[in-house]
């Protein structure tokens, strides 16, 4: 396999990879997320579970985007398909970074849900 094919199939592979990375943290985080949105009540339960999915695929796809294979300009496609090792390397970083999207997208939405916790509590005491 050439070096451009393996570039654009590794692109696509990875972007379906990291997208599916994004729905699988989704998928072992809803139930624990709907339980404590659940217990904030009203409207807002059903939003914030929504809001969960999209921020997680969202920050998966961010995550892949943001990696540039030609160095922001700086590099020619030529330049690109050259060497295989730079590919995995791009490949690679790709995850790392959709990787840092998700982890970042959940200690997000923990600081919201522990200031929608703490102060549904002091509504509830004052």
């Amino acid at each position: 396999m050439s070096n451009e094919r393996y570039l654009i199939l590794s692109y696509f592979c990875l972007a379906v990879v990291c997208l599916g990375l994004g729905v699988l943290v989704y998928y072992i985080l809803r139930r624990p997320f709907a339980a404590i949105a659940d217990a904030l009540g009203g409207s807002r339960s059903a939003l914030l579970k929504r809001a969960l999915v999209l921020s997680l695929t969202v920050a998966s796809v961010l995550g892949f985007l943001g990696v540039s294979y030609t160095n922001k300009g700086c590099m020619s496609y030529d330049q690109v398909v050259k060497e295989r090792s730079y590919l995995v390397d791009r490949n690679m970083e790709q995850l790392q970074n959709a990787a840092g999207w998700i982890v970042a997208a959940v200690f997000v939405w923990g600081v919201v849900m522990v200031i929608l916790l703490s102060t549904r509590k002091s509504k509830a005491e004052g």
